[in-house]
């Protein structure tokens, strides 16, 4: 109504005036200016549905309209004296140049302020002309310790707010990654192929349809309708070679194909400081020898391919992906450095198939729906036939067993994983909305060795292990106004699990048998927030449960022992925090995000490790609790300069006061920190663009980046193990970077150096990671807009 009366308004008043809606390709643009070149002063700002008007005298003008994250428009327009004029204006977002990093941060951060959970945004696109993976962009991020077992390919576990491994999902587009294999993981996955990095701490939205007491890593891929290439390779030490091509078009018709290819080798053949095993005495001397990594190479290659319809009348996206990975792994050593191994290596095979499908205002306006299935087939091959014993001079001698590991194996292994969720979402009116969501996931695992006998009267270890999962949950919005949402959500939780069970009684001996368990339960939670002009607040609270994974429950026929015994946990999630954003000119601004939690945890589920073996399972721990606090802190000067960190503070403990259920016996560690868990950790960062540098349209960039971990123990310090031998020290190192890239990004080389002071990094017990290494890359980039 507002539209049809402004013309006669503008009339009555004997003054000119323009107005119109301003928009992107997808959707109208809230918070863009509107003014003339000759005077910034006189300007708007378009409203909640992109509107905006302009009061002028007749006569000529140049209007600018400007929005973050898109280019200006500038346009001619002339006017009478009482007339009113509509004038509606597409912008188009900026390119992926460096000298858009810091705007397109910002933009990340505004798109998810209003939500009132406690989530907050990586930015990838910073981030493309870098040599990282997706764990290592991810490791920038405030509460979140990125833990690695080694180089490249290493097993990799997220630590969230206190929480590790299994405790923090991860998605890729809201699809759970859980089954797209070794090949397809965040530390193999090069950050070209995300637009951003989101990251959901404590309580976690249904949409997700998860299970998770940590919080939810998702990862947002570039959907860049454009048409556009991005190639780059990279080199670097210990024979390392990354290589990746996506490429991306949609044409008029709304037919889109997105496609990307990637492959990563590395020898990781670095030094590691370690005692020695005297093959001839058994004797392994407490001195310390610098020695090289000698059967720990990997290599993996996958290509996924996405095509289908977007902006269609019957649907907004409907795509079919296809994706398929290999890998190969070589086995260096246990959990535990003193176990090396010479020739021992898995490989593995992954076929991933899915669909998505979104439509908003479906039959009706304000009914919105998405659906997502994917299906994905593992198949993988443990080798280890060969009777030595190695030393880490990669000397050996022949032992009486076969295999390395004390066990002839051949073994062959086929996972099976199926996922599909539903989210309905409905619009009621302006402050009131409902969303229901369903997920359910599925797990079939085969086993097959022809090495392995089985006991008289036993089940072999070769039978099926299934899981089923089920996640529905409902939620409430209510948004009184821009300020104020809240959500209000339930979750209800079914899993049944059928597998081998140990049912033996005497030590040292398996006998297996097959057996059922089921569960299931009810979770809650309410999250909201409050917006004042440059601060927000929230607060959150949720009553989870997480449910045993595939890994945990059946083991990974290499390293981990499965455990189907295992309880769900139960944990109380407790979330406050602060934003400030503030800018306090054209040229800088600041942002600060301050967030503190309490989780209180029941049936926690620990990893262990065997001392004698070195191989890893999962149990049942009792009670834990967890205080902490995560802060990041930015400032950005024009797109010059920016300069941040963030810092992480936690207190794990164990609360379980007695040994075990129906005893009073004390427990020794009750109220010590949970072990081999970081408690004190951060990392600050500066970088420094030059722009037109030599040339128009050329930008040097210049990054540092200060890394710390406090130390933290291996074991309980109660336990009377030796001090030192029991902690893993504090650590410090430091990474730089050049890049420069010509005509506005389109040719981008890039210089790192990572870990300069080559300091002993350790994440999981006595693992090392690699010291001081120097990469290189060239980054191809074109794009062309519609």
């Amino acid at each position: 109504m507002s539209l049809i009366l402004l013309p006669f308004w503008g009339l009555a008043q004997g003054t000119s005036q323009i107005y119109g809606i301003v928009s992107t390709n997808e959707n109208s643009l809230e918070g863009a200016i509107v003014f003339t070149s000759d005077n910034k002063e006189n300007l708007s700002k378009t409203d909640e549905k992109g509107f905006y008007q302009l009061k002028l005298n007749d006569g000529k003008y140049k209007l600018v309209f400007k929005a973050k994250g898109y280019q200006d428009k500038q346009i001619i327009v002339n006017v009478k004296k009482g007339e009113s004029k509509r004038l509606n204006v597409k912008l188009e977002s900026e390119s992926y140049n460096l000298d858009e990093v810091i705007v397109n941060r910002k933009s990340a951060i505004q798109q998810i302020k209003e939500s009132p959970f406690n989530v907050v945004a990586l930015d990838a696109k910073a981030a493309y002309n870098s040599t990282q993976d997706l764990a290592q962009l991810l490791d920038k991020a405030s509460g979140v310790k990125v833990r690695e077992s080694g180089g490249v390919g290493s097993d990799m576990s997220i630590s969230l707010n206190g929480f590790t491994g299994n405790h923090v999902k991860l998605f890729m587009d809201g699809v759970p990654m859980q089954g797209f294999g070794s090949a397809f993981q965040l530390n193999n996955i090069p950050v070209g192929i995300a637009d951003r990095i989101e990251v959901y701490k404590g309580v976690v939205p249904i949409e997700f349809g998860t299970d998770a007491l940590g919080g939810v890593i998702n990862i947002v891929t570039n959907q860049n309708r454009n048409t556009s290439v991005d190639a780059s390779y990279a080199y670097g030490s210990f024979n390392t070679h990354k290589t990746n091509i996506s490429f991306n078009h949609t044409t008029k018709s709304g037919f889109t194909i997105r496609a990307n290819a990637n492959q990563s080798y590395s020898d990781n053949d670095y030094k590691v400081k370690t005692t020695v095993l005297n093959l001839q005495t058994g004797n392994r001397p407490d001195e310390l020898h610098w020695v090289k990594r000698f059967n720990d190479a990997y290599h993996n290659e996958a290509i996924s391919l996405k095509t289908g319809f977007v902006k269609k009348s019957w649907a907004d996206q409907l795509l079919f992906g296809f994706t398929y990975g290999q890998d190969y792994k070589e086995i260096q050593h246990t959990n535990l450095m003193s176990i090396v191994f010479g020739e021992k290596n898995t490989k593995s095979t992954s076929y991933l198939y899915s669909i998505s499908y979104e439509k908003k205002n479906l039959f009706t306006k304000g009914l919105n729906l998405r659906f997502n299935a994917n299906y994905n087939e593992t198949e993988g091959r443990n080798y280890d036939t060969i009777n030595r014993q190695y030393n880490w001079y990669g000397e050996y001698i022949t032992s009486n067993t076969k295999g390395e590991y004390g066990q002839n194996t051949l073994a062959k292994y086929q996972n099976k994983n199926l996922s599909s969720s539903l989210n309905i979402g409905y619009q009621i009116n302006k402050y009131h909305s409902i969303s229901i969501n369903d997920l359910i996931s599925t797990y079939k695992r085969k086993n097959d060795d022809a090495a392995a006998v089985a006991e008289p009267g036993t089940v072999l270890d070769t039978v099926k292990r299934t899981n089923l999962k089920n996640v529905l949950g409902i939620s409430y919005r209510y948004q009184p106004n821009k300020k104020w949402i809240s959500n209000l959500f339930l979750k209800q939780y079914n899993v049944h699990v059928t597998g081998p069970v140990n049912i033996s009684t005497q030590t040292n001996r398996e006998t297996l048998e097959r057996q059922n368990r089921s569960f299931s339960t009810t979770g809650y939670g309410f999250a909201t927030t409050y917006n004042f002009e440059d601060l927000q607040f929230k607060a959150s609270i949720e009553k989870a449960y997480r449910l045993p994974t595939d890994q945990e429950l059946f083991g990974d026929e290499v390293l981990e022992s499965g455990n189907v015994t295992l309880q769900a946990e139960e944990s109380l999630n407790y979330n406050l925090g602060a934003i400030w954003n503030k800018s306090f000119n054209e040229n800088s601004s600041v942002y600060i995000d301050v967030n503190g939690y309490y989780r209180d945890t029941k049936n926690f589920i620990r990893r262990i490790i065997d001392a004698r073996y070195g191989s890893g399972g999962s149990v049942n721990f009792g009670k834990v609790t967890n205080i902490g606090i995560d802060a990041e802190i930015r400032y950005y000067y024009k797109n010059n300069f920016t300069i941040g960190g963030n810092v992480t503070y936690q207190n794990l403990r164990n609360k379980e006061k007695y040994e075990k259920i129906n005893t009073t016996q004390p427990s020794a560690t009750y109220n010590d920190r949970m072990p081999n868990i970081p408690y004190f950790f951060g990392n600050a960062d500066a970088t420094y663009y030059f722009h037109d540098l030599w040339k128009k349209g050329n930008t040097l960039s210049i990054g540092y980046t200060f890394n710390y971990v406090g130390e933290f123990y291996q074991q309980f310090e109660s336990l009377g193990y030796a001090g030192s031998k029991n902690k893993l020290p504090e650590q410090m190192w430091n990474d730089a970077s050049v890049t420069y890239s010509l005509q506005n990004g389109r040719y981008n080389f890039t210089f790192e150096a990572k870990n300069i002071n080559n300091a002993l990094l350790f994440d999981n017990f006595s693992l090392q990671k690699p010291g001081r290494s120097f990469f290189v890359k060239f980054r191809y980039f074109f794009n062309r807009r519609k």
